[in-house]
């Protein structure tokens, strides 16, 4: 099989200071408060539309070359903060980038038609990534124990929630139809040593 048109690459830090688990409880209670499952159903909702409005305006030729690597900008910031929230690296993305490398190998044909059949087909792979991150928030709470125990997290842990982290980008992308291969569990735990890559610094 080819390889998939989206990698995630992650640097793990070696160490985690307690007092980035406070810091990022903060943020997730902060974030909490804006009803986040509203605004990802709005999401889901609305971005197949706005790319069937750019391809029915510009063509889907246009909308991959013109808009695509903007929004793999924007993917590959949101993938840098989750990265941090999800314990796994140690530094907010910056302008300069960050420890988490998202890469998105733009393709396809989109039409009107095809954008807005996301809104169906990306169901299953939706549910997936559903239930994969209920079972992450577990994985955090334990893996969160762990760093104010030992300021390490287990790699059992920390592979499971770049696992998660990488069908659900792969979604993401596949929803906003920068690519046309359709994410998998099985193709994704195939991975292998794909984003397993540890920092040495603490």
């Amino acid at each position: 099989m080819s390889r998939h048109p989206v990698q995630l690459n992650i640097e793990r830090a070696a160490r985690i200071p307690r007092i980035h688990v406070v810091i990022r409880l903060v943020l997730l209670l902060a974030l909490g408060t804006l009803g986040c499952s509203s605004i990802y159903w709005f999401l889901y909702l609305a971005l197949p539309a706005m790319v069937a409005a750019m391809v029915s305006q510009k063509g889907g030729p246009r909308y991959l070359a013109d808009n695509a690597p903007k929004v793999v900008r924007v993917l590959r910031w949101f993938a840098g903060a989750y990265g941090y929230l999800w314990l796994l690296t140690n530094d907010l993305p910056t302008s300069e980038g960050s420890h988490v490398d998202l890469q998105i190998e733009i393709e396809g044909t989109p039409t009107v038609a095809s954008s807005l059949l996301r809104l169906l087909t990306s169901l299953p792979a939706l549910l997936l990534v559903w239930v994969l991150s209920l079972a992450a928030a577990l994985a955090w709470l334990v893996a969160a124990a762990f760093v104010l125990a030992t300021e390490r997290m287990p790699a059992a842990l920390a592979d499971f929630l770049t696992l998660t982290l990488r069908v659900q980008f792969r979604m993401i992308a596949y929803h906003l139809s920068l690519v046309e291969r359709y994410p998998s569990l099985k193709e994704s735990l195939a991975a292998g040593p794909e984003g397993q890559q540890h920092l040495a610094r603490g």
